[in-house]
Order: structure tokens, then sequence, then C-alpha cells
């Protein structure tokens, strides 16, 4: 885990630590040379996976759709691998629903046409990303 205040790749700046699992964490930063929030994503695999992180940054950007986040940037460090995104503010799902019990179903519906969406567009790029 990274410490707030910590600065990575001699540009980004963690906040603090957003959510994390068992291969890593996602940070708020602040890109320091361009003035914004970015949300950053470390992942902990080992030096094998390089190739594959580098190919899927690669591809992760070229996506454009208002339902994912923006991919700007990608390094690796000896701390870890790291993807640079938009930052999008706001409470996450599990957060959602804690504070409103059960939603109302107009607004599980709109959440779920919104994920129907992002998945078609997925599955529409070539090749298809499942």
């Amino acid at each position: 885990m990274l410490a707030p205040a910590t600065l990575i790749h001699e540009r980004y700046r963690i906040e603090q630590t957003i959510g994390q699992g068992g291969m890593g964490a996602v940070y708020s930063a602040i890109d320091e040379r361009l003035g914004h929030r970015v949300a950053i994503k470390q992942m902990l695999l080992s030096a094998d996976w390089s190739a594959a992180f580098e190919r899927e940054a690669r591809m992760l950007a070229q996506l454009d759709h208002s339902g994912l986040p923006a991919v700007t940037d990608y390094f690796t460090t000896a701390k870890g691998q790291f993807l640079v995104m938009k930052f999008i503010a706001g409470a996450d799902l599990a957060a959602l629903l804690h504070d409103q019990q059960v939603p109302p179903l107009a607004t599980v519906v709109d959440w779920a046409l919104q994920l129907l969406a992002v998945l078609a567009y997925l599955h529409a790029q070539s090749p298809p990303i499942i």
C-alpha cells in the first residue's frame, strides 16, 4: 500500500486509498504536472505479467465510452504496475446500497441499462472484450 503524500512516477501524489483487494489497490491522487485529480490502480503482479499488463493498458486507453473511465497513463515501478485513469467522484455501489437500503425499481433498472450499454460496447470491440 502507498501512503498518502507519496509521489509516484515523479508525477502523481497519492491522496488516499479508495479501495483494495488481493491483487492491489486503487488510490485518488493529484497529477502534479497537470494539476487535476486522477485514480491510480496499483497491481501487485510478478514481472512475468508485464507484457500482458502493457497490452491491457494500451487496449483500455483506446476505449471511449461515457460509462468507462478514460485511461491516461500506465507505468511500472518496483512498487508494482500502475494504471492511471480519470477520477470519477461519487459513492460506489456498496455505499449507495447501504444508504438507500432497497433502491427503487426505476433506479435499479437505470443502473442495469447503464451496465448493459457498457457491456455491449466492450463486446462490440474487435476483438471483443469479455
